[in-house]
């Protein structure tokens, strides 16, 4: 693997090539198909994992055996650094929703690589931090706003995150699948379908394949429900 690959990554933009070439030294590189599980909650975390091409989720289980989905990660993102650090059992379960190829490191190459570089463990913590504010963020939607909010801020979330601006003011997201949503938001399949069917009646939104357009006027909407 070229050293040149890492500076793909937020996490090693500030290193130089000799740092980079240490970091590709210790790499491995797996692939999974779609719907492979890369680790499960409460298995030892020993390794931790840079998606160079695919999408996984993170999900939980809740006591009824429904799928909670916490996030979804893709191309740049890093999962798996948290049992790292603390040393305790992974906190989630990592599913491949598409063909995956992520570049490994394993734990005491990935300490090493922190006690280094300091740089790099700031956007660790930075990214940690996101990330809580983003749960502490679901949990507030959950507790306090009715399904179409949760929808709202889950679009916007989205958006925020991969939205692509294209022509007639419409921002490009990857579609999830409705499932997917529901398990999100905390909601039924059949309820986001009735939403979304709410949505592309009033020309909010647009399905086309794999790629939902947003109305840029929905967007603002959707401010106004969260």
């Amino acid at each position: 693997m070229q050293p040149s690959f890492f500076r793909n990554f937020v996490l090693f933009a500030e290193l130089d090539d000799r740092e980079l070439g240490s970091i590709a030294a210790v790499a491995k590189t797996r692939r999974y198909a779609k719907d492979d599980v890369i680790f499960h909650a409460d298995e030892t975390g020993d390794v931790f994992c840079l998606i160079r091409m695919g999408r996984v989720k993170v999900t939980m289980t809740s006591p009824e055996g429904k799928e909670i989905i916490l996030s979804v990660l893709g191309p740049g993102d890093f999962f798996g650094e948290m049992s790292l650090l603390d040393n305790e059992p992974r906190s989630a379960t990592v599913i491949a929703t598409e063909a995956l190829e992520v570049v490994t490191i394993w734990r005491s190459d990935f300490l090493q690589i922190l006690s280094e570089n300091f740089s790099i463990t700031r956007k660790v913590l930075a990214e940690i931090s996101r990330r809580l504010r983003t749960a502490s963020g679901r949990i507030e939607s959950l507790a306090t706003m009715d399904v179409y909010g949760r929808l709202a801020r889950y679009f916007l979330d989205l958006a925020a995150q991969q939205g692509k601006i294209v022509d007639n003011g419409y921002i490009a997201v990857t579609r999830p699948t409705h499932q997917s949503i529901a398990n999100t938001i905390g909601t039924s399949r059949e309820t986001v379908s009735r939403l979304i069917h709410d949505l592309m009646r009033q020309n909010l939104l647009l399905s086309e394949g794999k790629t939902i357009y947003l109305r840029q006027s929905a967007l603002d909407q959707f401010r106004a429900e969260v």
